[in-house]
């Protein structure tokens, strides 16, 4: 028997920032053809009910022909992902199931926005209102 065996390894990586607020997660769907999303990544749930990270722009069409109309779709702010989660590079895939905290206190510096320029202070207001709240964190 070994009894000093390593099985595992826990790398901490500060997402979470306190205990505070309690911390409830949920499931979804993520739409497919993002990629890995990572762990920390703000997701945001579209009017069609698949996730999508914060930071890209879903579109949808309506109607069909020289009728057809694109505009962009609706989103909120619905959590932020408990893991790494690859959703492929297919876009017609199934969505892809996750888990996602719902509510608590994240580092701010952690959190990941897709695409460029985005950052957590501009969803602050939303992730609020969601009960995900930000605060700094120092790593030693």
């Amino acid at each position: 028997m070994k009894m000093f065996e390593q099985i595992g390894e826990f790398k901490p990586d500060s997402l979470i920032a306190g205990n505070e607020f309690p911390i409830l997660t949920a499931g979804i769907g993520l739409k497919a053809g993002y990629g890995l999303l990572r762990r920390g990544t703000l997701v945001m749930k579209g009017s069609d009910k698949a996730g999508y990270a914060a930071g890209t722009v879903p579109q949808v069409t309506e109607g069909e022909g020289e009728n057809a109309v694109t505009t962009d779709m609706e989103i909120k702010v619905f959590g932020i992902l408990t893991d790494d989660f690859d959703t492929g590079m297919d876009k017609t895939a199934d969505n892809i199931p996750a888990t996602a905290y719902q509510t608590g206190m994240f580092n701010r510096a952690a959190i990941i926005i897709a695409g460029e320029g985005g950052s957590a202070e501009d969803y602050e207001d939303d992730l609020k209102q969601a009960g995900l709240y930000l605060r700094g964190v120092r790593n030693y």
